[in-house]
């Protein structure tokens, strides 16, 4: 079943007066056919107030609530009085009760449980009394008319009140639904911030060593190898000693642009930390990952960043490690970390 994205607390409102409308103007026919005074012009009166229910649905939600909730209770005891139980007029202070929790939802009021038991405590007290007095009082009307069409406006009444129940339900399903999408990506987004470096949107350090763990586990079947690349920016305080901090902002969000652009869609590609990015590359021999590396280092260093008035260039240096090089994973990482202090003890700007 495909459910509409939301239906809004305006919208539910505008329904149940509609609903409430159609009703009453049923009920006038009913009563005019019968020739049931009271009852017509009780209903003129119940009209008149979903008419103004109607212009104050933009003003106050919460005052059109009552009014409504109020007109049904009184007009289901006032039906009863006249025409006795068997119609089904006293099954609305069943109906009410869950449309009573949902529309008092929907006006935001933080006592709306409260508010909306207590109602139905009300329901619950006079569907009891109309109970007792249509068991021991005649009804102000009777006749064989009125008798055979009794069964008639008992179905009426209940397929009114199974629209109306039902339309509760589907609008409560709806809400629930939202809320659990709403709940989704809110955990996700919480997952993203946690999970994502906020400078250059690249994964983190904590993200990385979750993944190249798994990875490890995993890749250890004959045949099987990624490779770790950890590499650094040549160089890089003078960037921020020279120009300042978001000159170094500038430089590292170019870089990680630079991985992302020259990487697979299924390799990893973190900030390891500072000026450290570190990423993966997986199914691949380490002779591979060297070529691709070395790709990357000419790449960058052949990249000119433009910051104000100044065209940068970046040098970066790479170590490089393969997963059939260690036995677990934080040897892989000492591995490619040895390499790379050694890339930068040997001038810089070179894939080791």
């Amino acid at each position: 079943m495909n459910l509409p994205s939301a239906i809004t607390s305006r919208q539910k409102y505008k329904a149940f007066i509609i609903l409430c409308f159609l009703i009453h103007i049923m009920i006038i026919g009913f009563a005019l056919f019968n020739h049931i005074t009271p009852l017509v012009l009780f209903n003129f009166w119940s009209i008149l107030v979903y008419t103004l229910s109607f212009l104050l649905l933009k003003y106050n939600q919460r005052i059109v609530f009552y009014m409504g909730y109020f007109e049904i209770i009184i007009h289901s005891f006032v039906c009863v009085l006249v025409l006795g139980d068997g119609f089904g007029f006293p099954l609305y202070f069943v109906a009410i009760v869950p449309i009573g929790y949902q529309l008092l939802y929907s006006t935001k009021d933080k006592k709306y449980k409260l508010i909306a038991t207590m109602l139905a405590g009300l329901s619950f007290i006079l569907y009891t009394v109309c109970y007792i007095i249509s068991h021991t009082q005649q009804p102000l009307y009777s006749s064989e008319s009125l008798n055979r069409q009794k069964p008639f406006v008992y179905v009426i009444n209940i397929f009114v009140i199974f629209v109306a129940v039902v339309f509760s339900s589907v609008a409560f399903m709806i809400e629930a639904e939202n809320a659990y999408h709403s709940i989704e990506n809110k955990n996700k987004e919480l997952d993203d911030l946690a999970n994502t470096d906020a400078l250059t949107c690249l994964r983190n350090r904590r993200s990385m060593m979750d993944s190249v763990i798994s990875l490890f586990q995993a890749y250890k079947k004959p045949n099987q190898t990624f490779s770790l690349v950890i590499c650094d920016i040549d160089n890089f305080k003078q960037f921020n000693d020279t120009y300042g901090h978001e000159c170094g902002d500038v430089v590292l969000k170019n870089i990680a642009q630079k991985f992302l652009l020259s990487t697979r869609k299924d390799d990893y590609v973190c900030r390891w930390g500072g000026e450290e990015f570190l990423f993966v590359l997986k199914n691949i021999s380490q002779k591979d990952a060297h070529t691709i590396t070395e790709r990357i280092r000419i790449n960058i260093a052949n990249t000119e960043i433009q910051y104000n008035d100044e065209i940068l260039h970046i040098t970066m240096t790479f170590g490089v490690a393969s997963s059939d090089e260690a036995d677990n994973y934080d040897d892989l990482f000492k591995l490619a970390d040895n390499r790379l202090y050694q890339g930068k003890n040997s001038g810089k700007n070179i894939v080791i």
